[in-house]
């Protein structure tokens, strides 16, 4: 949805200006507070600016548009929050810079919630401009009062800091490094918390009744704006934004997107003495955000082997393992005693300002713990704090300050429960799909620019699209894809960037859609999210393509170059022909994949197919059938698979290992066509799989 364009220059002259403030000074007293492990990154201005008192209006093809600009000098960014947002259908709301180059919005009535509130997610640099759209024959006139302007000065959401983003300390590792943790399911329920001036961590939580309900509990400090009144709490959780699934990719140190995000929630029970703060999303998280419900552990047991998903300096989210046992523990004196379990030192990563409200998992990947604060950091092996959950349970009675009441509708007397992931086995069910393999490391090659430019970006060699290829579908819903960005420089304001999406055999065909976004809306040396403005069906075979500018200038990371026994998905359009990229390279033997992740929805595969790894499998086999190739993903790392392929007889076609691999891929492009046992063994299991060859 387009801004609708003004003749707006005199808005110049009715900007509200924030006043200065000394933030140096308030980012020490901030720091000096005290050691929780929340980050104070603004300095908050209450405010009262209304269509009333503020800005400026203009009638436009029968919108009636009034224009606010706002600015802090020196921000590195500014969040707004609308302490009063009731809006009509057909009305709509946008912020944006003065270029026009990050646009936040459309917001409409969908956005109206029973409170009337609404926050906006941080606009990066130091102005920023408010439009709202109300049609002239609108069933009500909308309310709108911005209460809060929060200027960033720790440069958390700068646009240099989104370019180039390593927040937090060298020793964290990224949550996509740990690749024996089996941790895919925990890692989707946590997320970034803004509660205005202050960033967390927050993990969405099960309850007894396994029915998705939103709730999501995080650390009461993050929520309290030194006041410590109710009413205070209660207010800052309806303006948190719950940012979901900033995280760099396949452990590619790449930044992560960070437009998934929810805007308020209900405060369900909240407790100072225990740092208790349980809340409901205002909407649920939907299935392309895939989320996933941790489950927990109510019980006295002292938890060991222990690890916490966190989110340090607001950082992409990071892991950390501990493996000793915890101690009980008493964070502060104002805390309950024995509140909370002690971790004495972390073996590997730590926690930072950002961290607080992160659960702490047991080695049963149950949640027991939150995170308060401690000493931890990357500098120094020290300790952290996290308020126990059995205290949090029912210490006390009244169900304000208690997790039992919701975590347990039912009275059951559960004190241990699983996850629950809401949209598993369901048509809504949401999926990332990529080629690009937890053994490549990002690439654009030639390496150096040349003469000849590069493959996956502006070049001479007559390559004018490229495309990454997904097979072993027989149908999917396509809701949008995720681009790894390396270089990007747009010349004007309105160039645009070109997705394609194709279906087809062993390359494009047929262009089902195309959908156009600004390039000024992306960012360099970072994961992209696209999400399409509709879905799109596909069956069998699909492609997304992405065409290279001609007076702008791009180039998209993918893999290095390796053996054509593994897999290779990249095509070109080189000369007016779709190729494989081996073609162009000089070497027939080799292959590579663009760094591209879909978003697959409602998927369904060929009656024949293995897509599904059980808890008790050992691997998946894809895609099935198979042509050239097909690909095993073991479920877990270990020194070495052996692997024999058999036919229907029970002859050894081929028989090898892969050793310390995830992903294994077999050329099986000299076999006559037909049915094989794939037989794979970890040195304790052992497995067999069907595939078919065509």
């Amino acid at each position: 949805m387009e801004v609708s364009n003004l003749k707006s220059a005199s808005i110049q002259d009715k900007v509200v200006k924030m006043p200065s403030f000394d933030f140096k000074k308030e980012e020490i007293e901030n720091d000096q507070l005290n050691n929780s492990k929340s980050l104070i990154f603004a300095h908050s201005f209450p405010v009262s600016l209304t269509p009333q008192n503020s800005g400026t209006w203009y009638d436009v093809d029968g919108y009636s548009v009034w224009q606010l600009a706002i600015q802090s000098e020196g921000a590195f960014s500014i969040n707004i929050i609308f302490s009063t947002y009731v809006i009509p259908p057909g009305a709509r709301l946008f912020v944006f810079d003065k270029e026009k180059n990050i646009i936040l919005g459309a917001f409409t009535s969908q956005n109206n919630k029973p409170y009337k509130k609404l926050a906006i997610y941080p606009l990066p640099g130091d102005e920023l401009i408010v439009q709202y759209e109300e049609p002239s024959e609108a069933a009500f006139k909308g309310e709108l009062e911005i209460g809060e302007i929060n200027h960033d000065y720790k440069g958390i959401f700068s646009l240099k800091n989104s370019i180039k983003r390593r927040l937090s300390g060298s020793c964290n590792i990224d949550v996509n490094c740990e690749f024996e943790s089996g941790l895919e399911n925990e890692k989707r329920a946590v997320c970034r918390v803004i509660a205005g001036k202050e960033l967390g961590t927050g993990t969405l939580i099960n309850n007894t009744a396994n029915d998705g309900k939103s709730y999501l509990i995080s650390a009461y400090h993050i929520f309290d704006d030194d006041f410590n009144v109710i009413p205070d709490i209660v207010e800052k959780a309806k303006i948190a934004i719950y940012d979901f699934n900033y995280e760099s990719p396949l452990c590619t140190g790449i930044n992560g997107y960070d437009n998934q995000s929810l805007s308020g929630s209900t405060a369900l029970a909240f407790f100072d003495s225990l740092d208790l703060m349980l809340v409901e999303l205002t909407e649920a998280p939907p299935p392309t955000f895939r989320p996933y419900y941790a489950g927990w552990d109510a019980s006295h047991i002292r938890p060991s082997n222990t690890y916490t998903i966190h989110h340090p300096n607001g950082d992409t989210k990071k892991i950390s393992h501990d493996t000793g046992i915890c101690d009980s523990t008493r964070y502060k004196d104002e805390f309950v005693n024995y509140g909370h379990w002690k971790v004495g030192n972390w073996e590997s990563g730590t926690t930072e300002g950002g961290s607080s409200g992160a659960g702490l998992f047991n080695k049963d990947k149950r949640m027991v713990a939150i995170l308060s604060g401690g000493n931890a950091s990357c500098d120094e092996i020290d300790y952290d704090d996290f308020a126990r959950f059995d205290k949090m349970w029912n210490y006390r009675s009244e169900t304000s300050k208690q997790l039992k009441k919701w975590l347990d509708p039912g009275n059951t007397g559960t004190l241990k429960l699983d996850g629950y992931d809401p949209y598993r086995s369901s048509s809504n069910e949401c999926n990332l799909t990529s080629n690009f393999m937890i053994e490549d490391s990002p690439a654009v090659l030639p390496e150096n620019s040349g003469s000849k430019g590069y493959y996956t970006g502006n070049n001479n060699m007559n390559i004018t699209e490229i495309a990454e290829k997904y097979s072993g579908f027989e149908r999917a819903i396509i809701n949008g894809v995720t681009l790894g960005i390396s270089e990007l420089k747009a010349g004007t304001t309105s160039s645009e960037l070109t997705v394609r999406i194709y279906t087809g055999d062993s390359i494009p065909n047929f262009a089902v859609k195309q959908f156009k976004y600004s390039m000024k809306s992306l960012t360099s040396n970072a994961m992209n999210f696209l999400s399409f403005s509709e879905p799109v069906e596909v069956l069998g075979n699909f492609f997304i393509s992405i065409v290279i500018p001609e007076n702008d200038s791009l180039t998209i990371f993918q893999s290095a170059f390796r053996p054509l026994i593994l897999k290779s998905s990249m095509l070109v359009m080189h000369q007016d022909v779709w190729k494989p990229i081996s073609k162009l390279t000089g070497d027939s033997n080799t292959g590579a994949s663009l760094l591209m992740q879909v978003v697959v929805c409602d998927a369904s595969f060929p009656q024949s197919i293995d897509t599904t790894m059980e808890e008790s499998s050992l691997f998946k086999v894809y895609p099935n059938p198979a042509t050239d190739y097909f690909v095993m993903e073991f479920k877990k790392r270990v020194p070495s698979y052996e692997y024999s392929l058999y036919d229907m007889t029970g002859k050894i076609i081929l028989t090898d290992c892969f050793e310390n691999r995830l992903y294994g891929e077999v050329n099986v492009s000299g076999l006559k066509l037909g049915i094989y046992m794939v037989r794979v063994s970890d040195g304790e299991l052992t497995e067999i799989k069907r595939i078919a060859i065509h």
